[in-house]
């Protein structure tokens, strides 16, 4: 039986990949999961910045709200500022249930709201229940009042609001205060902030921030260009 010339060629020359081949592609998937991951990752930590951002801008405005209500004094410089502020970013209803002390934490972050930083939140390790993201700047008008950490400041005592931080991130602490220990450079070594003025940024934690000894000259801490 006659066998068509082309059938045969074709039968002969059939495509398959080599070993070289296979591994070229093994190569190639290789390289650009190197590429892709790390930005992928990069690219997820830019939205947990600005989510972080979105926090501190919204704590920023419940305690502006919550000054107009006071008569110009502030959320206490304290722990306390959470329970305050509740009421003003949330249902006012919930506040009596909110513990801000103690193994209840959060609690005082309250996973899910704006009391919890999302880079805070996946950083932790699964055990780690006093978590706290951010903290409330108790270094503000320095000399004001002994009881600023339970009743605040007024607000008036701030005179250059625009370089005064109010709130941001912290390491498991409530108060803001320059230490590097305290001050969180979670986000690609800056840390975010809100300012007395309610603008946020993220702050470069330079020497001039974090060191102790600024607590009483420093704007940045203390609200009084001196």
């Amino acid at each position: 039986m006659n066998t068509c010339p082309l059938y045969r060629i074709r039968k002969h020359h059939r495509s398959a990949f080599t070993l070289i081949e296979l591994l070229t592609v093994i190569a190639i998937i290789g390289i650009l999961a190197a590429i892709i991951i790390p930005t992928v990752g990069k690219v997820r930590d830019t939205a947990r910045s600005a989510q972080c951002l979105g926090n501190l801008r919204q704590i920023g405005a419940a305690a502006r709200l919550y000054i107009e209500d006071n008569k110009g004094m502030t959320p206490p410089l304290g722990y306390l500022f959470y329970k305050k502020l509740w009421p003003y970013a949330y249902n006012p209803e919930q506040v009596d249930s909110i513990n801000v002390t103690g193994a209840e934490l959060p609690g005082a972050p309250i996973a899910g709201t704006i009391f919890e930083c999302p880079k805070a939140h996946a950083d932790s390790a699964p055990d780690i229940t006093t978590i706290r993201s951010y903290g409330v700047n108790d270094q503000l008008a320095p000399g004001a009042s002994s009881t600023k950490n339970t009743e605040g400041i007024n607000i008036n005592l701030v005179t250059t609001p625009s370089l005064a931080a109010f709130f941001g991130d912290v390491k498991n602490s409530s108060a803001l205060h320059p230490n590097p220990n305290t001050c969180n450079g979670r986000h690609n070594d800056k840390m975010n902030v809100v300012f007395v003025d309610g603008h946020a940024a993220a702050v470069t934690l330079t020497t001039e921030i974090t060191d102790p000894g600024s607590w009483n000259t420093n704007p940045f801490w203390i609200g009084i260009q001196r």
